[in-house]
């Protein structure tokens, strides 16, 4: 399932197991509690609004749709549907390592890139290989994000602690679609069970009382200057601590439907289902160049804005000029998945 893939599931109770796969001890997990935030009175029926376009409109099925990336020595290494890529920013020089298996998730670990599908994979000049220690985890791997020295691995079906040797089970029944911390705890975006912040010990289930859905299938999230950017299929959110802002169409978005958030810069850079903007001084503007490209992901490399996309590939932007980094179609290398 890729991260911006939103399909509802049927909402399940959320156990907390707390088991450990692979062989380590139970421990306790607490309870889940749920926590009502209504804080900003302003209707919310201007804003909201569901994607009317089917699935397939919004997901292009061909190799050019990049579901995450990393950039790392000047090298931006991404992960697809159809495989791995390594763009060498200094060159030009493409690197696409096929595989059978949709790849969702990609991490720079320091000593290696770890790649993530249905099992964890190692990216490098040479390709894929396998990950020689394996967490065994039930469900296609979603998303990564890095919890102190351990991992926090998203799946299809739960939320896991991963050490490096095994994987702990935090949750089950959600489906992780986007993870975001912020000064003491964790932001967990899910698609059809909600939002849900962890603070390390339980789960809290966080939502509007005036319509409880309006969380239900979280897209994006990010966290800078104390704030927390929450990307949905209806619209986005932006949480000061106290107070719920929404955002939609009416206000400047070109569609309620967010693909991703980047908050690493004082300017917000928000994907939407029909294009890509920016957020400053709560106003949104579009970004030149750039119009109706739907990204996944947002990383900057100096002055230059680098782009995922789903039908456009991999553009990178500076200045005035957009490039195609990598669209499907320019690959210097394929090789098989090695297991």
């Amino acid at each position: 399932m890729k991260n911006l893939r939103t399909k509802t599931i049927a909402a399940a109770l959320m156990a907390l197991a707390a088991f450990v796969i692979a062989g380590c001890s139970d421990k306790d997990s607490g309870q889940i509690t749920e926590t009502l935030l209504d804080q900003n009175t302003d209707s919310f029926s201007n804003y909201a609004s569901a994607y009317s376009g089917t699935e397939d409109d919004f997901i292009s099925g061909n190799c050019a749709l990049l579901n995450d990336m990393i950039l790392k020595d000047n090298n931006i290494f991404a992960v697809a549907d159809e495989g791995a890529l390594i763009h060498d920013l200094d060159n030009g020089a493409n690197q696409f390592f096929s595989s059978e298996e949709p790849l969702t998730a990609i991490i720079d670990l320091g000593d290696r890139i770890l790649v993530g599908g249905e099992k964890l994979y190692i990216l490098d000049s040479a390709g894929l290989s396998a990950e020689s220690c394996q967490p065994g985890l039930p469900a296609p791997i979603t998303i990564f994000y890095p919890y102190g020295d351990d991992l926090l691995i998203g799946t299809t079906d739960g939320l896991y602690l991963y050490d490096f040797e095994t994987a702990r089970q935090l949750a089950e029944g959600m489906s992780v679609t986007a993870i975001a911390s912020d000064t003491a705890g964790v932001w967990i975006g899910t698609a059809g069970q909600g939002l849900y912040r962890w603070d390390g010990v339980s789960f809290a289930k966080r939502y509007l009382k005036r319509d409880s859905t309006l969380f239900d299938n979280v897209t994006a999230l990010d966290y800078n200057h104390n704030h927390l950017y929450l990307g949905t299929d209806e619209g986005l959110y932006i949480y000061d601590g106290g107070q719920w802002q929404p955002y939609g169409v009416a206000d400047g978005l070109p569609s309620e439907r967010i693909t991703a958030v980047s908050a690493a810069d004082w300017v917000i850079r928000i994907g939407t289902a029909d294009g890509p903007v920016a957020f400053h001084n709560n106003e949104f503007t579009g970004i030149s160049r750039m119009e109706g490209m739907i990204v996944t992901k947002f990383l900057r490399s100096g002055q230059r804005l680098l782009a995922a996309t789903t039908s456009s590939g991999l553009i990178m932007k500076s200045g005035g000029l957009v490039t195609t980094l990598f669209d499907g179609d320019i690959k210097t290398t394929q090789v098989a998945l090695e297991e």
